[in-house]
């Protein structure tokens, strides 16, 4: 009811004589925008759900409404009916006498029109609940948003874990640890990796912050690094203030698959 008060008082204001001087402003197209979108909303009710199928509206010029059918049968069929058609639309624009004329044409695929509520009813919203705390959950997810972030978050401190101890993990042999995506893995590994890589800039890294940092940086296990590649990797890292997480280059050596060869 709400809603059809305020259609009469926005097709009153825009056609009404009386309001002409204060809607001379108002161009044309977008009064024939608004009253489309009246008998749009209205298109199986002014038509029946059985002609509504077989047509739909087109546009607007000036007063005449263009309609678009399935085929010209219907074109012919719906041109019969034509006045009968024109007074009903102009009912469901209150009375007011804005289309003056009909026009049928075929050819195109027609719209289908649902109100808001019909589209409710057909497709009513699912919801589940949360495996964790069992607070309802709209669609498919098994997890609400609360329990989403702390699992992340713990997944990240695992994965964080398993870096300091194996700093040279790629994402494809973390999946034999823990399962997560790309996005986590990497995100995890830089943050951990330049937590270290600060220590040795700012000259506060110990002996084993050095070797992960190391470790990080050159892709390689313990057993893997001389005491060259070590001292070149710190004195690398302690110059360049802007050690990117995939690496560039050390010594003229370019970084492959994040190993130095």
């Amino acid at each position: 009811m709400d809603n059809l008060e305020q259609t009469e008082k926005i097709v009153r204001r825009l056609f009404d004589p009386k309001y002409e001087r204060t809607n001379k402003y108002i161009a044309r197209e977008v009064k024939n925008a608004y009253v489309q979108h009246v008998l749009e909303s209205n298109w199986r009710n002014i038509c029946g759900e059985h002609l509504e199928k077989h047509c739909c509206i087109h546009k607007i010029e000036k007063n005449t409404l263009i309609i678009r059918t399935a085929s010209s049968v219907w074109a012919n069929h719906l041109l019969l009916m034509k006045n009968l058609f024109l007074q009903k639309i102009n009912a469901f624009l209150l009375g007011s006498v804005i289309i003056k004329d009909l026009k049928f044409y075929s050819g195109g695929q027609i719209k289908r029109y649902q109100t808001i509520q019909q589209k409710e009813t057909e497709q009513p919203d699912i919801f589940s609940s949360c495996r964790i705390c069992g607070v309802p959950v709209r669609g498919k997810e098994d997890l609400c948003s609360v329990c989403a972030r702390e699992q992340r978050e713990k997944l990240g401190s695992r994965i964080a874990e398993l870096l300091v101890i194996q700093p040279w993990l790629s994402y494809e042999e973390c999946l034999d640890y823990c399962k997560c995506d790309r996005i986590l893995f990497t995100a995890v590994r830089d943050r951990v990796q330049n937590k270290y890589f600060e220590k040795v800039r700012l000259g506060s890294a110990g002996k084993s912050d050095c070797l992960l940092a190391v470790m990080f940086l050159t892709g390689r296990k313990p057993e893997e690094i001389d005491e060259k590649l070590y001292a070149n990797t710190l004195e690398y890292l302690r110059r360049d203030q802007s050690v990117p997480a995939s690496g560039l280059r050390l010594h003229g050596k370019k970084q492959r698959n994040n190993r130095y060869f």
